[in-house]
């Protein structure tokens, strides 16, 4: 039998809660935690369990950032923390929307934002997105991750992603609909992983490639 993905859901609303489990526990194994203590507490047990570490951990952590007492951004930083459990992706799931409230989690190593309310079927939808993009990601790709791994400044998981599209030639358009994020933020991820790279044009990252 086919392994299913296991996904965590953490947020505070109880409704919320049980609606995205509901919606998701048919495809994925799905875990549930309605504050961000309880959530670090659920993967600290998990990640102790005899021989089950790397397969019981799940796949995703969907994050709600506005908890009362341990907020998104705590729990996230809890994880980063953790050398077990920081290599596990986040989703925020938000109803803020200013524009730095969003690049403050996507620059600390945030998969994404889903903005809530959000619809089921989308929610299905944009978890099938990630898990594919989760995936593709742990693959070898195309770049020399030996040569990454030794960069004065490593990349970050998104800057990551665009860094692998960069060097399969795609344009800013086809990255930002790949990745589901602006143009804007898409050039400025495009620059960021330009300047860390040390490339004078975007041609360049072929010395990054595999040989």
């Amino acid at each position: 039998m086919e392994k299913r993905n296991r996904i965590l859901i953490v947020d505070d609303d109880c409704g919320t809660l049980e609606m995205m489990k509901d919606t998701l526990q048919p495809f994925y194994d799905v875990m549930a935690a309605d504050s961000g203590a309880k959530a670090l507490s659920l993967l600290e047990k998990t990640a102790l369990k005899p021989g089950s570490a790397s397969g019981a951990l799940p796949d995703l952590i969907l994050l709600d950032i506005s908890m009362p007492g341990m907020d998104g951004y705590e729990v996230l930083d809890s994880l980063e923390a953790d050398e077990a459990l920081k290599k596990i992706p986040v989703v925020f799931l938000t109803g803020l929307t200013d524009e730095q409230e969003e690049m403050r989690g996507l620059t600390q190593n945030v998969l994404d934002y889903l903005k809530k309310p959000v619809g089921m079927r989308v929610l299905l939808m944009r978890v099938r997105h990630y898990l594919n993009l989760i995936a593709a990601r742990s693959e070898s790709g195309s770049l020399d991750q030996k040569q990454l791994a030794a960069l004065t400044e490593p990349l970050t998981g998104r800057e990551t992603d665009v860094a692998e599209l960069m060097a399969q030639f795609r344009s800013d358009r086809e990255i930002s609909e790949m990745l589901n994020i602006s143009m804007p933020y898409t050039k400025k991820l495009v620059s960021i992983v330009k300047e860390k790279l040390g490339l004078e044009k975007r041609g360049d990252i072929r010395q990054y490639l595999k040989k």
